[in-house]
């Protein structure tokens, strides 16, 4: 969850970062992700830590 979060959190402040800077669209970047934080508030299925998941430091090593 610590990923997650951290992940999440980082997203926001890039997009309203870009948004402010860049383009405004950039913007959608923070909505787009407070939308699946709400999905997955609500559903039980949380996209991000799935893929974090499959990234090579958090495999078992044997």
């Amino acid at each position: 969850m610590r990923q997650v979060q951290i992940a999440a959190g980082s997203l926001v402040l890039i997009g309203l970062g870009l948004g402010g800077w860049v383009a405004p669209a950039w913007i959608l970047l923070s909505w787009f992700v407070g939308a699946g934080l709400v999905f997955a508030g609500v559903s039980g299925f949380c996209g991000m830590a799935r893929l974090l998941a499959l990234m090579p430091w958090n495999r078992v090593s044997i």
